[in-house]
């Protein structure tokens, strides 16, 4: 899920504090400082709120651009340099040509070719995967899951509320979970039981929104054959809520994130109710989960602060470090594939698709690598295993799309695609 629409629910829970502040809290806390205090010239705070900040958030190694600012401001051109150096490795290819707090750099005979390094990563890296078209009626497409035994694949619609269906080649509507003014997110396709999973929410992007509704979710369960509504559930707690991103056991247990409330809830087959797996704000901005080989453990993707790993039943969230190199914040979708995960990265520059591979006891990444970079991927979302590779939903839309809701002035027409990847 773009992260873009969640700027004025999540403002709504910034204010929450406890006796033992969560991660999400600390990086809250101390992003604001930070600001504030390098603008002020207040640098020792800065320091030290920046410290709390890289502490909280481990998979952000791409914080080393706001080092960098800080030692410039303070005149330690080496130290300035030297923090920007892993961030050159990253792939992010940030452009900081006009960046003013880094000025006193640009004298430096090392600004140049640093520069050069960062454009570099901008390069686009292609797939060379074959890619499917989707409606483009559907406006704004979130999420894609197939069914392995027909091999329908399904999309789901946060313009329309609709989820569509494709079978020997052809796309037809197929359901609309959501109510009116509602987005369909989530879907998860439980073939034993002959079931979809869909999460909806009420948000600005959906056609006949209302403010009064926003932060109102839920999570509907279809009947596979026909689409018809068995159950719908909503997430405890007075909200605002928005479930985002799902996941599914094997034996049918729906595993999906609040984005807004920062947790994960656990629905059991057959069950009657959301129950959280995690407390409310333990994350940030919460994505796809992803289970482990043998449902072991549940990786949980922070949107703000990285990739995280807990055991299925609950826990305390550990962070999933790796190389220097290795940023983890800005995952949108995540899915597993032999030896490691695909991501999907969107909103930390260019997007992308990242294959990272995994230790053998899963709590760490070993290496990464791109799969695909760059303006044609559009803003992608979302990736399903498939036989010997990957198939990703690409050029989603909510790149077209203001905060508010309306098209973006002069926005392209929807293209919304599938794209098949090789992991062989």
């Amino acid at each position: 899920m773009r992260a873009l629409l969640l700027a004025s629910l999540v403002l709504a829970k910034d204010g929450a504090v406890s006796d033992a502040p969560s991660r999400a809290v600390q990086y809250t806390e101390a992003r604001r400082t930070f600001a504030r205090a390098l603008g002020s010239g207040a640098l020792d705070e800065a320091r030290e709120a920046f410290r709390v900040r890289r502490a909280a958030a481990p998979g952000r190694s791409d914080l080393g651009v706001d080092l960098a600012r800080l030692e410039a401001r303070a005149g330690h051109v080496d130290a300035a340099f030297a923090a920007l150096e892993p961030v050159a490795a990253t792939g992010l290819g940030f452009d900081l040509s006009t960046d003013d707090l880094l000025a006193p750099l640009r004298g430096d005979p090392r600004w140049a070719p640093l520069l050069s390094r960062f454009a570099a990563a901008r390069a686009p890296v292609a797939s060379g995967g074959a890619e499917t078209a989707v409606p483009p009626e559907l406006g704004l497409v979130e999420d894609l899951a197939v069914d392995p035994r027909s091999e329908a694949v399904f999309v789901s619609s946060v313009r329309t509320g609709e989820v569509w269906r494709r079978d020997g080649g052809k796309w037809r509507r197929w359901a609309h979970p959501a109510a009116p003014g509602s987005g369909a997110f989530a879907l998860g396709v439980d073939s034993v039981r002959g079931v979809l999973h869909v999460s909806v929410a009420a948000v600005p992007q959906a056609e006949g929104f209302r403010k009064d509704d926003e932060g109102r979710s839920a999570l509907v369960t279809l009947r596979l054959q026909d689409g018809r509504e068995l159950a719908r559930h909503l997430p405890p707690g007075p909200g605002p809520h928005l479930l985002g991103d799902l996941t599914l056991t094997a034996d049918g247990t729906v595993l999906v994130s609040d984005a807004v409330a920062g947790t994960v809830y656990r629905l059991v087959a057959g069950g009657k109710a959301l129950e959280p797996l995690v407390p409310d704000r333990t994350f940030a901005n919460p994505q796809t989960p992803a289970l482990s080989p043998g449902n072991r453990l549940l990786y949980v993707p922070d949107w703000t602060l990285g990739l995280f790993v807990l055991p299925l039943g609950g826990g305390v969230p550990e962070p999933v470090l790796g190389p220097e190199d290795l940023v983890s914040g800005g995952i949108d979708g995540l899915t597993l594939v032999p030896g490691g995960l695909i991501a999907v990265q969107n909103g930390i520059v260019a997007s992308r698709l990242v294959r990272l591979w995994l230790s053998p006891d899963g709590r760490r990444v070993t290496r990464w690598a791109v799969l695909a970079r760059g303006p044609e991927l559009g803003d992608p979302t979302h990736v399903v295993p498939t036989k010997g590779g990957a198939l990703a939903l690409i050029g989603s839309g909510w790149d077209r799309f203001e905060d508010e809701g309306g098209l973006s002035p002069g926005a392209p027409p929807a293209t919304p695609r599938l794209l098949q990847l090789d992991l062989h």
